[in-house]
């Protein structure tokens, strides 16, 4: 049996736990942190997102290298597995930048008294 199947299952749901983490973070964590000026709200959240993060590329990655294991025709219109893998490539790159930049420079950074400066961006 192929595990395709098992991947696409793992990718959808670590997909729906990333969207859906952020969704509670910017409708729930975000406005209660703010009323309470506490980053450790915030702070707590980022772990179940990284995770799921982490699984989305291993999945993502896994099931590229089956649709098109030698990379052949990548960004190749005439190819659209290729064009779709490539585009899901850039947007992990993209995310991942995001990624990094929150956990290195945003998420460090946070303070209570910054924290108003993150609820006008995000909010």
């Amino acid at each position: 049996m192929s595990p395709f199947p098992c991947l696409v299952i793992v990718h959808a749901l670590a997909a729906t736990v990333w969207t859906g983490g952020h969704l509670v973070l910017d409708l729930g964590v975000l406005p209660q942190a703010l009323r309470e000026r506490s980053a450790d709200r915030i702070r707590d959240f980022e772990p179940l997102g990284l995770t799921a993060l982490g699984l989305q590329v291993i999945t993502g990655l896994w099931m590229g290298l089956i649709l098109l294991p030698d990379l052949h025709g990548l960004f190749d219109p005439a190819n659209p597995i290729g064009l779709l893998v490539g585009t899901k490539l850039l947007l992990l790159t993209a995310t991942a930048a995001l990624a990094v930049h929150a956990r290195l420079r945003l998420i460090p950074n946070l303070t209570d008294a910054n924290l108003i400066r993150l609820g006008g961006v995000l909010g």
